[in-house]
């Protein structure tokens, strides 16, 4: 099966993911997809017998650049838009940099930029670096101890799309951050179905601060879990019992042109904070 007039069999994202599917074939809203009312997206306190108004977010600081932080994939892949390796070394070691080893009674346990249940640090991350004015195009390995990158060689390296589900609009980030947990690290120490739900939520954290990372430096950023596990799980050669890729972060230099995954106009918010 393929999308409209397109040869191509349909991804995983793109079996999974109707409204995506008909936004590709007819253009369609959400509304007509669903068939369903829209659902109100916020709680407001309008009903509550007494309210307590507290002053706006500050501007300045990290707290400005939460506020700047938006999900934009209209990349520029052009060799203007190529990221310095200054700018990827932040985004990499504000995810998941170790600071410091701390001794306890289980070893040595990795401080982290982000935290960590149980200090397991259960996430390794890969490089797919695109468009980088200081780095050969082509597969690396963060070391978060190190903060050092190694070359991994890659008989065939596949495109971002590919690796993103044929999510076409991240064809031209500069670089793909992939996060891989391993769960034998988490599990070793919480050996209940608890102990899944931690390693899920922290690449959450992890991601976040990559996001604003980027945002501080200018750049554009986003998050994504509609990847192709048999496309990774080959390229990185990890077990895919033990090791999974949970979640990935494109970051590029921003374009003019948005995509269609941007659906809201930036520039006209009603509500600002």
């Amino acid at each position: 099966m393929a999308l409209g007039g397109d040869s191509r069999p349909l991804s995983l994202f793109d079996q999974i993911h109707p409204i995506y599917r008909c936004r590709q074939q007819h253009r369609c809203d959400d509304r007509t997809v669903l068939n369903l009312p829209p659902v109100s997206l916020f709680t407001t306190n309008a009903d509550a017998a007494r309210v307590v108004s507290l002053p706006p977010p500050r501007d300045n600081g990290s707290f400005g650049v939460m506020k700047r932080r938006r999900s934009y994939r209209g990349f520029d892949g052009s060799a203007a838009g190529a990221i310095t390796k200054e700018q990827l070394r932040d985004c990499r070691f504000s995810r998941i940099g170790i600071v410091g080893l701390a001794r306890a009674d289980l070893g040595e346990l990795p401080l982290k930029t982000t935290p960590s249940g149980g200090a397991r640090n259960p996430y390794e991350a890969y490089v797919l670096a695109c468009n980088d004015q200081d780095l050969p195009n082509g597969l690396y390995h963060y070391s978060a101890l190190e903060n050092s990158l190694a070359y991994m060689p890659c008989d065939t390296l596949p495109s971002a799309e590919t690796v993103l589900g044929g999510q076409d609009w991240f064809s031209g980030a500069s670089a793909l951050i992939l996060l891989v947990a391993n769960f034998a690290r988490t599990a070793w120490k919480y050996r209940h179905p608890a102990g899944f739900r931690v390693v899920l939520i922290e690449a959450e954290h992890i991601a976040q601060n990559m996001l604003l990372a980027a945002t501080a430096n200018g750049l554009v950023a986003t998050p994504t879990c509609a990847l192709n596990d048999n496309v990774i799980e080959t390229m990185l050669d990890i077990d895919p019992v033990m090791q999974s890729p949970i979640y990935a972060v494109a970051v590029g230099t921003r374009s003019a042109p948005a995509t269609i995954a941007d659906l809201v106009d930036w520039s006209a918010v009603e509500h600002p904070q």
